[in-house]
């Protein structure tokens, strides 16, 4: 019982400072362009099969993704090109995938409903997921742990915890998150955009790539 007390206390927490996730100083994108489906597989993948390498929007974005350091569950990265899978979400079989609103989350809000968005592994296996909704958050207190969200579109309320829920607890489906900036405050809100799988393309390899 004192173990999942503890445990509880930990997701708990965990939850609430993901919500937080305060900016650091803005940073510019590097404005590359999006490579081919293809050659973003070559450039990602490492031969292991179980760790997720890349996310991939046609024409919109391709990101590379790294897993949260152990023991570090608040952690997303500050790199421009760089996409974060949060830990806690693949505890309810959710792949939740996290980025800075002035980094790789300002692509996010370019997504649209319908879209097909990819998941790249590490020995070329794609996964392929289509965006059903985009949800948006004003976060009432959103330099404090313990805030409280508003849902933009129904003005329905909710503590850091039901969000969490909410957003994350969606077993086998994508969800990506970022900050809305509003009235000067780059953390004024959150923006989640859920995807489910559909059946995935063929796509091989390109000829000749190897892992890296």
């Amino acid at each position: 019982m004192n173990r999942q007390r503890a445990r509880l206390q930990s997701l708990l927490l965990v939850i609430a400072v993901i919500f937080l996730i305060l900016p650091s100083p803005a940073r510019a994108l590097d404005g590359s362009e999006v490579p081919p489906l293809e050659e973003f597989i070559w450039q990602v993948t490492n031969g292991e099969a179980d760790e997720l390498r890349g996310v991939y929007a046609p024409e919109v974005f391709a990101f590379p993704v790294v897993s949260q350091p152990e023991g570090s569950p608040a952690f997303v990265s500050i790199q421009p090109d760089i996409v974060t899978q949060f830990g806690a979400a693949s505890q309810y079989d959710t792949t939740g995938l996290l980025a800075h609103n002035y980094l790789a989350g300002e692509s996010f809000s370019s997504l649209n409903e319908g879209q097909w968005i990819y998941l790249i592994y590490g020995d070329g296996r794609i996964e392929t997921y289509i965006i059903r909704e985009f949800m948006r958050f004003q976060a009432l207190s959103p330099n404090s742990v313990t805030s409280n969200f508003v849902d933009l579109e129904t003005g329905e309320r909710l503590s850091s915890t039901q969000l969490f829920f909410e957003v994350f607890n969606r077993p086998g489906g994508v969800t990506l998150q970022t900050c809305i900036n509003a009235e000067g405050n780059l953390s004024w809100g959150r923006l989640f955009i859920l995807a489910e799988p559909i059946a995935d393309e063929p796509i091989s390899m390109p000829r000749g790539s190897r892992f890296h």
